[in-house]
């Protein structure tokens, strides 16, 4: 799916997910529903993006903002 995603970017597009602090134990939400930056960076960057951003504004949500990488 995110080699797709990638694809259908134009240049200069951005994927951003948001996703629940694994690294916080009180966010009351199934563990398998959380991600850490380490590993949403892990996976997302396997598949050709880099980590731009990481917005912590949130109380409960990493704000990620990934970029296309360039060859």
């Amino acid at each position: 799916m995110l080699q797709h995603l990638r694809d259908a970017l134009r240049p200069g597009g951005r994927l951003v997910l948001l996703e629940y602090r694994k690294e916080d134990p009180t966010i009351p939400i199934k563990p398998e529903h959380k991600m850490s930056v380490a590993e949403a960076k892990l996976e997302v960057e396997a598949e050709g993006f880099t980590l731009s951003k990481v917005d912590e504004a949130l109380p409960r949500q990493h704000i990620l903002i990934f970029t296309v990488k360039t060859p």
